[in-house]
């Protein structure tokens, strides 16, 4: 009897301890609702500015670096040295006609190139060059392939409308080793053989840019010594040209392995693609010297000769210091050898002044 009773208070205890917990759930106060602060007058449009100012800024950023700056800046130096090398005689309204005609369609080309293969190297530059704007999602393949359409359309009419053979066949010419190159689809994509896509950046950056553009800038009677002036030049940048297109692929050597792209550092490891690069530069400066002991002008001789010296002093000074299992140091030599390719072409004129 005593322990029914027990067993019928603790019964009662516990019911009401549930009922009184209920109640004290169903008469909490709920927390007020917060009304969102307001602006003051006048900030939602400063902040829209804002948001647009920076999105401005980041569309511009991207674009930029979808343009591969410092190809743009050795198109650019190029285009102006050989207008100065086929026009050395002619007027300064002359110079100045031809270089306008030449140097918009070629940098529009540029960008038209570049794009084209950041659009087939999408996944490689995940890996290689996450920066880029197609590699890191800023831009879509679809605006990619907008901007490299108008770029490339709009450098073959401002083509057309010069009315000059050379500047047209120098276009076309490039566009289709940019397609070789670049594109992946049956008997395209040359990048993935070293040999193919040596072959068509000597014959873009050596044959193409130099003589179509020499050629655009001559007057119809081309001298004997404008010819060994431009068979010096093609020499030595074709060397140039040999060394980015190895070079260009050793920092990059990852992520080219792991897809398939068997460039000559992926077949024959950095260190002798290395190697073999610092001595066609050296290559090139001896070349380079030699011509200037035969340049005609006396300023331009000591020019030529003490600038290809100092080029050779330093090119080897900094391949010492080069780290070859560090992505970031080849790379910085890399760009320390398109420096050296724009110092080049400041060189290379000297020997073109009578």
């Amino acid at each position: 009897m005593d322990a029914n009773c027990a067993l019928g208070v603790e019964s009662s205890l516990a019911s009401g301890l549930r009922r009184k917990s209920l109640l004290s759930r169903v008469q909490r106060p709920r927390p007020a609702l917060q009304r969102p602060k307001m602006l003051p007058r006048g900030s939602s449009q400063e902040y829209a500015s804002t948001i647009g100012h920076h999105s401005h800024d980041k569309g511009l950023s991207a674009f930029i670096r979808f343009t591969r700056p410092h190809t743009i800046l050795g198109t650019t130096i190029s285009v102006c040295s050989m207008t100065f090398v086929g026009a050395v005689k002619s007027n300064l309204m002359h110079v100045l006609s031809v270089l306008g005609q030449a140097l918009v369609p070629a940098l529009l080309m540029n960008i038209a190139i570049v794009g084209l293969n950041q659009v087939y190297d999408k996944r490689i530059d995940m890996v290689n060059k996450p920066y880029l704007p197609l590699a890191s999602g800023e831009f879509s393949s679809n605006r990619a392939l907008l901007l490299i359409s108008f770029t490339s359309a709009g450098s073959m009419i401002w083509g057309a409308m010069c009315r000059s053979n050379a500047l047209m066949l120098t276009l076309i010419v490039s566009l289709l080793l940019g397609v070789l190159y670049s594109v992946d689809y049956k008997l395209l994509r040359w990048k993935k053989f070293p040999v193919l896509a040596a072959t068509c950046i000597i014959l873009v950056r050596a044959f193409t840019v130099h003589i179509g553009f020499f050629l655009h800038a001559s007057v119809p009677a081309i001298e004997s010594n404008s010819l060994s002036t431009i068979s010096i030049i093609v020499l030595i940048m074709s060397v140039y040209s040999v060394v980015i297109s190895l070079f260009k692929d050793l920092p990059d050597t990852s992520g080219d392995s792991l897809y398939g792209i068997n460039t000559i550092g992926v077949r024959f490891g950095v260190t002798d693609t290395f190697r073999f690069c610092i001595g066609l530069l050296a290559f090139a400066q001896i070349c380079g010297i030699a011509a200037g002991a035969h340049c005609i002008s006396t300023v331009g001789s000591k020019i030529m000769v003490l600038g290809h010296v100092a080029t050779l002093v330093v090119l080897l000074l900094k391949a010492k210091r080069v780290d070859m299992l560090s992505s970031a140091s080849l790379h910085a030599y890399y760009m320390s050898i398109w420096r050296l390719f724009y110092f080049e072409y400041f060189l290379l004129a000297f020997f073109a002044v009578p």
